[in-house]
């Protein structure tokens, strides 16, 4: 699983969250894709969590359900999270523990 935290243009609605968490149809696939959680952190913010990442995809899904992403943030992969104090745009080696928690399946999307 991939989390993103979006920034959105509009405020969120609950409309929109179900329609995230029930599958929202995009042009090029064939039937609709689901988010397995989709939550508002505040008025204009939203933790999305997807079980693949395909091109674009958090910002077409916010679309299809009839908002605009103005800012994207991929926050974690798996179990591996980007660590708090890593400044935008930096990066870092991963030791052996972080590739241990990418390997490892995301838990259960939260209700």
């Amino acid at each position: 699983a991939k989390v993103y935290r979006a920034r959105c243009a509009e405020p969120l609605t609950g409309a929109m969250l179900d329609a995230l968490r029930s599958g929202v149809q995009l042009n090029d696939e064939p039937a609709p894709i689901a988010a397995l959680a989709a939550e508002a952190l505040d008025a204009r913010t939203l933790r999305l969590t997807l079980a693949e990442g395909k091109y674009h995809q958090v910002r077409r899904m916010v679309a299809a359900a009839g908002n605009h992403v103005d800012a994207l943030h991929r926050e974690a992969v798996g179990a591996f999270a980007l660590p708090a104090d890593l400044p935008a745009g930096a990066w870092r080696w991963l030791d052996a523990d972080d590739l241990k928690r990418l390997e490892q399946p995301w838990p259960s999307a939260p209700s």
